[in-house]
Formats: C-alpha cells, structure tokens, sequence
C-alpha cells in the first residue's frame, strides 16, 4: 500500500478510514502499516490533516492523532532503520 516515497493523501485517508472502522482488537496489522507510512515519512502529514479538516472528518483527524500519539517515540528518534 505505501512502498513507494510519498503517498497521496487520498490514499492514507482511505486507509486510516479503514483503521478507525475496524473493531480494535484486529487494528494491529493496519496500525502497522499506517505507523510505517508516518515513521518514514512516506506520507504528508500536513496535507493528511489539511484534507480532513477540509472534508469534515474530525474522527479520522482524532484517530490520526491518537496513532501518532502511539509512535511519537519513533518519530523523535528520527524513524527506523529500513
């Protein structure tokens, strides 16, 4: 889903849309991959949070936030290796 450098905002949308509908005892593989997405900067987080406010969707915005809140620790350290 997110192998290449930058991905549309459109696509991580859909895919945090699919993790905020999924019951949260099976989020763990999506979780993954949407941390991955933010951890190597594979997607716009700006443009990501821009589209939501833009379009009305204050629970992705929220579950955005709460995953981000989860991997902050990666992030400062500047990621993982690949």
């Amino acid at each position: 889903m997110f192998e290449s450098n930058v991905q549309e905002p459109q696509v991580f949308i859909q895919a945090l849309r699919q993790f905020h509908d999924t019951e949260p005892s099976v989020r763990g593989e999506l979780a993954n991959v949407l941390s991955e997405a933010i951890i190597r900067k594979r997607v716009d987080l700006g443009a990501v949070r821009q589209e939501l406010l833009d379009g009305g969707a204050p629970e992705l915005l929220d579950t955005l936030d709460r995953l981000i809140d989860l991997i902050e620790p990666y992030i400062e350290e500047g990621g993982v290796e690949e």
